[in-house]
């Protein structure tokens, strides 16, 4: 546990682990404060927890490296915050696995059991940070080993997508809500750009089209799917709806 003397800096630091979360669920609100009542994590959402994340997780990255674990096993962590993969040679992993939960159990630390397993790449995939690492196949079937993004992490967009177009909605401008969307799909494909994404693209893009098409339609009371009402044109043109990429040429990070 990190220490310090400044008492603005520890008021700081109680209060983010203290405070409740509140939650909003239609017109019902809800007030939680297990971090506070059981003296133990911390809320949910709060920024604290990266930081101390990073914090309590840096013990283990220097432990792993001083005991030895790392040159002994060629095992390398990769990590951002608490989210971490062990790399290795085949043959270590079962070792790598067991010294890692002796030494997070010495350091105070626990593991989550449920989200943690051995991987053999390419045989199995991996995610990581959003991104499914494994054996893909191009063009002619030929193998390759590669990155992905999620179906979960798709899941989650479209998701987004799709509740900023409910009837809810219907009152916004149709310019202001593709202003919404354009920052989730910049933000999305500025982050998964990596791999064959332009597959993924394709799919996104399609339900963009059709969900904000749908959108339209229905806000203004009229019936049909919207195609010859909002061509690609008025969507793109006239609404301003970011285009993603739609070869691989085209991705930003492709011509860096």
């Amino acid at each position: 546990m990190p220490h310090t003397q400044d008492r603005r800096w520890s008021a700081s630091f109680k209060g983010w682990l203290t405070v409740a979360v509140i939650e909003k669920d239609g017109r019902r609100i809800t007030r939680t404060a297990e971090a506070r009542t059981k003296k133990r994590g911390t809320p949910q959402g709060s920024p604290l927890s990266p930081l101390l994340a990073n914090l309590y997780f840096r013990r283990f990255l220097l432990a792993w490296r001083k005991h030895g674990h790392q040159d002994q096993l060629d095992a390398h962590i990769v990590n951002y915050a608490d989210d971490f993969v062990i790399c290795c040679r085949p043959g270590s992993s079962e070792t790598a696995m067991a010294r890692m939960q002796t030494l997070m159990n010495r350091l105070g630390l626990e593991v989550n059991d449920t989200k943690t397993r051995l991987a053999r790449v390419p045989e199995d995939s991996v995610t990581f940070l959003g991104y499914t690492i494994g054996r893909f196949y191009g063009k002619g079937g030929q193998a390759f080993l590669g990155t992905r993004p999620s179906k979960k992490a798709v899941r989650r967009l479209l998701r987004q997508v799709h509740d900023r177009t409910t009837r809810q909605w219907y009152p916004d401008s149709p310019e202001n809500t593709v202003a919404v969307i354009n920052r989730f799909l910049r933000g999305w494909c500025g982050y998964f750009d990596q791999g064959p994404v332009v597959e993924t693209y394709n799919l996104i893009r399609q339900y963009v089209d059709r969900r904000l098409r749908h959108w339209l339609v229905q806000r203004t009371g009229a019936r049909g799917r919207g195609f010859n009402r909002y061509s690609q044109e008025y969507l793109h043109e006239t609404l301003g709806l970011y285009r993603l990429p739609r070869a691989r040429a085209d991705v930003p990070r492709a011509k860096a």
